[in-house]
């Protein structure tokens, strides 16, 4: 059994403690709370460059004073080292229902000393108390991303990169902690209204309320030209003339979250613009992959209102003309998600649009291109290797506002839930 770290006189510097099933991600501190103990593996990690300098036949773990070194295999990390370690070759061995104590202990090649606690408590009053917005369970994604358009009429064109932001973010996700069982992935002819409606009522009810569900939203949105109190989403089968019959309200996405989502822990990313007019009758050319596109209905003419009576219209930065004083990405942010727990980023502010280029990763939204690159590592900026909402907001809001000249500007949610944690670096 080791000694304690005091005696040691050592800082725990090199250490830190995963438990995967739990999607823990990397903890440092002694102390920490965890949902349930039905823990199999387990993962130390060891940071450079410590890790270079140790004997690996000197590394010694122990799990509740049990030796448990020769359940683990070394291997290779990004900037270190890691331990796998499975418990479940530790023969009669089973971790207590509310403590369990992980340590580590090595010594580099000059003989110098390094050792770590981590204490697990399950309290379910601590976890609440302590950090109650902590992640213990199992992480969730709906993602929906819509390019292609089946009725190109009024106004509603095809996207060049919508679909392909919405894969990438699935392929970065699923390499990183998600099981793609536990993604709802609907692109293009696959995100339908019906399909939408009937994958969301099933899919959120999957998800209780110790686990994590990240949304992503990429397409088209739009206020109804006809009646612009109500926003919508649209998706592959919508109907600009009929948005009401054929697009996918805010309001009732609101619903369903509230009526069918137990998870107290939920990030929304929305690569939309809902600020933008879908009335008139010219239908703007489809978007080269090898131009610069925007999400967002514009029009090249003033819409006219059903008496023919032209109203106010604003001109955009683009020199495009777009409907003023309902924007629904404002509306996700104050109304629908204002709730503890939950983090919202939204991709452009009242009356901007959306851009998409091949300028941005060979073929992205920016928004999303910005969002993909800080989840990789550049969002992290205290190098905790965790990238919390408040970093992904702040990152993708800087970078977007640089690459854009201003132009676009992604709002979040002030003041909730910044401290999330959205993704752990590996």
């Amino acid at each position: 059994m080791f000694i304690s770290t005091a005696a040691f006189g050592q800082d725990r510097t090199p250490f830190a403690l995963e438990l995967p099933e739990l999607n823990t991600g990397q903890l440092r501190k002694v102390n920490n709370y965890i949902a349930r103990t039905d823990v199999n593996i387990v993962k130390f990690w060891i940071a450079d460059p410590y890790a270079a300098m140790m004997n690996w036949s000197d590394i010694k773990v122990v799990v509740n004073t049990k030796a448990a070194t020769t359940v683990c295999h070394q291997r290779a990390a990004s900037s270190g080292k890691m331990l796998l370690c499975d418990l479940n070759r530790l023969v009669g061995f089973k971790l207590d229902g509310n403590k369990n104590v992980f340590e580590i202990e090595a010594k580099t090649k000059d003989g110098t000393r390094y050792f770590a606690s981590f204490v697990m408590l399950t309290d379910a009053k601590q976890v609440a108390v302590k950090d109650p917005l902590k992640f213990s369970g199992r992480k969730f994604a709906v993602i929906i991303g819509v390019s292609e358009y089946k009725n190109n009429d009024a106004g509603l064109t095809d996207l060049a990169f919508a679909d392909k932001d919405a894969e990438a973010l699935f392929q970065l996700l699923t390499q990183g902690g998600f099981n793609s069982n536990d993604i709802l992935f609907l692109t293009n002819e696959r995100a339908t209204l019906s399909a939408v409606r009937d994958s969301l009522a099933r899919f959120l009810t999957r998800a209780a309320s110790t686990d994590m569900i990240l949304f992503f939203l990429a397409g088209h949105g739009s206020p109804d030209p006809y009646d612009k109190r109500n926003l919508y989403y649209l998706v592959h089968d919508s109907k600009v003339a009929d948005l009401k019959n054929t697009a996918l309200p805010m309001i009732e996405l609101k619903q369903m979250i509230d009526q069918k989502l137990l998870a107290k822990r939920a990030v929304f990313l929305l690569d939309t613009c809902h600020s933008a007019g879908v009335s008139g009758t010219k239908i703007l050319p489809k978007p080269s992959p090898d131009a610069a596109g925007q999400r967002g209905l514009l029009l090249n003419e003033k819409p006219a209102s059903p008496g023919g009576s032209k109203k106010p219209a604003q001109v955009s930065d683009a020199g495009q003309l777009v409907l003023g004083g309902n924007n629904a990405n404002d509306f996700l942010a104050k109304e629908l998600f204002n709730q503890e727990g939950r983090a919202v980023l939204t991709s452009s502010d009242v009356n901007e649009t959306s851009a998409e280029s091949t300028l941005w990763g060979g073929g992205h939204g920016v928004f999303t291109w910005a969002l993909l690159e800080g989840l990789r590592g550049l969002a992290d900026t205290n190098t905790d290797k965790v990238v919390t909402a408040g970093e992904l907001f702040d990152y993708v809001s800087n970078r977007v506002r640089k690459e854009t000249r201003n132009k676009q500007n992604p709002r979040a949610l002030p003041g909730l839930s910044s401290g999330l944690e959205v993704s752990v670096i590996r």
